[in-house]
């Protein structure tokens, strides 16, 4: 496996799931913080 391909498969999918899980977070603090404050 050259450079490329080990950047492709090894390093992408750790990102793309960094960011899904960021994303994720980030909209649900807000929702939280929503909810805390209501009660």
């Amino acid at each position: 496996i050259g450079p490329e391909k080990s950047w492709q498969f090894g390093v992408l999918p750790f990102i793309a799931g960094d960011l899904i899980k960021v994303a994720l977070a980030a909209s649900l603090v807000p929702a939280v913080w929503a909810l805390l404050k209501r009660g």
